[in-house]
Formats: C-alpha cells, sequence, structure tokens
C-alpha cells in the first residue's frame, strides 16, 4: 500500500476533504515537526489517535535541506522570468507579488527547511524570518512545500496529495494531481456522493470514526476494486456504472456450480451463505459445504478459486451497502 504525504498545511483546512476520506483513503501522513503537534485541532488529534487514517510525519534535516536546494533553484528561475511563470498563480506579476511584504502570510516552521532557504528569502526580500521560521507569500509557501512533501515521499516510497486548488495549474506544471483533478479520487468521491444518503458535511465526525473503524477491511477491498478499474475510469466509466457492476457479484460464482451439473433447487442454504460470508472462507468449511453439494476433484477446486477470486468484491459490494446506510 502507497503512503500519502499530505501538504501544505498540517492538517485540511475544511471539514469536507477530511471527512471523505475518512470514507475511502487507507492513509495520509501530514508534515507536522515533532514540537509543533500541540498546534493541530482536536478533531485532527481525534483522528491521528483513534483511526489509522492520519499519521503526523516530523520531517528529518536532510529531507529539508534538500527540499531547500531545489526550491531556491525553482524560485531564482520564477523570479527571473517571473511574467512567463506568472499565470500558473494566476497573478500578472509574482516577483512584485513576492516582494511586497504585505503578503508574507504565511508561516514555515524552522524545523522544515534548512539556513539556506532562508537566507535565500531575505537576500531576495521575499521573506522575513522570525522566531518560529519564516514568513512568506502564501503561493512561494506551496512551491517550498510541495519540495519538501516530494522528499519525504521518495525516503518514503510513497505520494503526495493536496487538497489545495488554488494553485491547481502550479501542480499540473509540477506533474502533481490535487484530489480535485485526479481521476480516481473524484471517481471515489463521486460514488460516495451517490450512495450515502444525507449530505457528508453533516455527519458528525464521531460518526465516521465509530464507521471507519468498525469497516476497515472494506475500505481496503473498496481501493482494491477502485485499482483494477482505474484504467476505465479514464475510457469514460461512470460512479453509477460501477455501483450497478455489484448488483451481480455472485453471478459468476452461482455459474461455476451449475456448469458442474449441480440443480440450483438442490443447492443449500450453507452455501449462499458462504458465498456471502467473507468470514466463512476457511479451506475445511468450502471443502465441507462443496462436498455436500458433490462438487470434488476438479470442480472443487475451480468453485474454490472462484470463491477466492470474488472475496475482495463481495466486500467492496458489502461496504457500497454499509454507506448506503450512513445517516
Amino acid at each position: 500500500m502507497k503512503k500519502y504525504i499530505y501538504y501544505p498545511n498540517f492538517e485540511p483546512p475544511t471539514n469536507e476533504w477530511l471527512k471523505f476520506a475518512v470514507l475511502y483513503l487507507d492513509k495520509f501522513e501530514s508534515i507536522v515537526p515533532y514540537y509543533r503537534q500541540h498546534l493541530i485541532s482536536e478533531e485532527y488529534r481525534r483522528l491521528a489517535n483513534e483511526t489509522d487514517l492520519v499519521g503526523l510525519f516530523s520531517p528529518e534535516y536532510s529531507q529539508g535541506d534538500r527540499a531547500s536546494i531545489k526550491a531556491i533553484i525553482e524560485a531564482e528561475r520564477f523570479l527571473r522570468n517571473s511574467h512567463q511563470i506568472s499565470s500558473l498563480f494566476n497573478r500578472v506579476n509574482i516577483n512584485r507579488d513576492w516582494k511586497n511584504p504585505a503578503t508574507w502570510d504565511y508561516q514555515i516552521y524552522g524545523e522544515k527547511y534548512s539556513f539556506s532557504w532562508g537566507e535565500f528569502c531575505e537576500q531576495e526580500k521575499i521573506g522575513k524570518l522570525n522566531d518560529d521560521g519564516i514568513l512568506l507569500p502564501k503561493s512561494l509557501a506551496f512551491i517550498y512545500m510541495t519540495h519538501l512533501a516530494k522528499e519525504i515521499a521518495f525516503d518514503r516510497d510513497g505520494n503526495i496529495i493536496t487538497d489545495n486548488l488554488e494553485y491547481d495549474s502550479y501542480t499540473s506544471y509540477s506533474r502533481i494531481k490535487s484530489t480535485n483533478s485526479n481521476i480516481r479520487d473524484k471517481f471515489m468521491r463521486g460514488i460516495i456522493n451517490i450512495i450515502v444518503p444525507k449530505n457528508l458535511n453533516s455527519i458528525s465526525f464521531n460518526k465516521l470514526i465509530e464507521f471507519r473503524n468498525n469497516n476497515r477491511e472494506l475500505i481496503s477491498a473498496f481501493n482494491s476494486q477502485i485499482n483494477i478499474i482505474e484504467s476505465s475510469i479514464s475510457n469514460g466509466l461512470t460512479e453509477q456504472q460501477f455501483i450497478d457492476n455489484y448488483t451481480s457479484t455472485f453471478n459468476d460464482i452461482t455459474k461455476e456450480v451449475i456448469k458442474l451439473g449441480v440443480d440450483m433447487v438442490t443447492i443449500p442454504l450453507a452455501f449462499y451463505t458462504l458465498i456471502q460470508n467473507s468470514a466463512a472462507l476457511t479451506q475445511e468449511y468450502i471443502k465441507e459445504i462443496l462436498a455436500g453439494l458433490g462438487i470434488i476433484g476438479g470442480g472443487y477446486f475451480g468453485v474454490r478459486k472462484s470463491l477466492y477470486d470474488k472475496r475482495e468484491e463481495r466486500l467492496c459490494k458489502k461496504y457500497l451497502t454499509r454507506l448506503s446506510h450512513l445517516s
């Protein structure tokens, strides 16, 4: 499972993205220096303490040092080519904006960067050092945090993730996908929007935390099924089509049994229990049920394989059903 590194903030600034994340993300880590962890909100701390969704990662000096070097190179290039680059941030003149002290309102803490970054920003008059680190224009801070997130993700074999929509042009330029432009994330949020009967904003974090903790395995299965059909999303598969596909999850298993000449009328309730109950998929139980149907030899192995192959589909179907009752 890939790790996600969230940036640029300690935590998402709005609850909407975070509530969706509770329902579909496996896990992500925020970049929060150890001695700044008291600054996160109580709700975010609850998610970190009571679920496996959120982790807090304190950056290492080497990561901040590499990010500082790369951010300096990019910032220098942007300052030299301000008119060509400014459109990435929906501005007319990024050089002028960065050198306006009134725009220095985004705090980056000292544990996140090396001395060279602070020195560069002060020399170029595009930021101001303070007791906690450095104050920067928001767009410049976003550039720096993008590089820091990339360095951490590289070390931890992960991907970076952001909910920032303001700088979508820059993230596209940097070959980074925000959760708004990432087709996979949009698709999963679309499924949740269709299935969950209430507006997600009206559901409390307490309820969502309980739901996630009770359905953790099903969330992983949901992600696995999305991974399988990801290319189909790009080719036009809709969220509703994905949902509809799971109304016939068990058909292939039933067909395997019919192929063996077993009369459907004679199939006992235990077989249907086996299909629907993922916890029942043990070697002995499968053997006992299939033996009762007279399925032995090659037929036994064929049906058993079909049962195992469809396990995550069944779990995904179960998750979609449980989402439909979330309120």
